[in-house]
């Protein structure tokens, strides 16, 4: 048994250089943490309200809805709301070959009544119905990560949309 009461203290002491710097590494990871949850809830990784956009055709009544944020191999709705009539029974929308050299567009809704391709990308026709409303739906993936430009010719008139890709 010990008898000496120096020798069977035990002090316990902070050190406050290493609190101090643990103290700002806790402080800037929940800041990190909390900046990242804000992003999510706001929908910059996807599907919320700052991942879509809506742009308008400045010579025709239609506008597009799309997702500026959007994850690589992830599907992405372009959706083509036609706004007032449009002149004729039939719509030409093209697509850009800088968006189809890094994504696919797996389907249309309603069905495309003819698809070409071309140097400048693809154009889908759509024949429009007796009120020329509505809307067209195109179902695209994107493969490769990074910022990208997409163009849309719609009758002629083109329309650039900006987007990002996350991985």
């Amino acid at each position: 048994m010990v008898s000496d009461p120096e020798g069977s203290d035990i002090e316990i002491e902070a050190n406050q250089g290493f609190e101090s710097v643990w103290s700002r590494a806790q402080f800037l990871l929940q800041v990190v943490i909390g900046a990242v949850v804000c992003a999510g809830l706001l929908g910059v990784f996807g599907n919320g309200w700052l991942s879509t956009s809506t742009r308008h055709f400045s010579g025709m009544p239609l506008a597009v809805t799309y997702q500026r944020l959007m994850r690589a191999n992830a599907p992405a709705d372009l959706i083509v709301a036609i706004t007032g009539r449009l002149p004729g029974d039939v719509l030409e929308l093209g697509v850009g070959s800088e968006l189809l050299d890094r994504a696919s567009i797996g389907s249309t809704q309603p069905g495309a009544a003819a698809i070409s391709a071309t140097a400048k990308g693809e154009t889908f026709t759509f024949r429009l119905g007796p009120d020329h409303a509505g809307h067209i739906t195109l179902k695209l993936s994107v493969r490769r990560p990074g910022p990208a430009e997409m163009r849309l010719l719609a009758n002629g008139e083109r329309l650039e949309l900006p987007l990002f890709v996350y991985p």
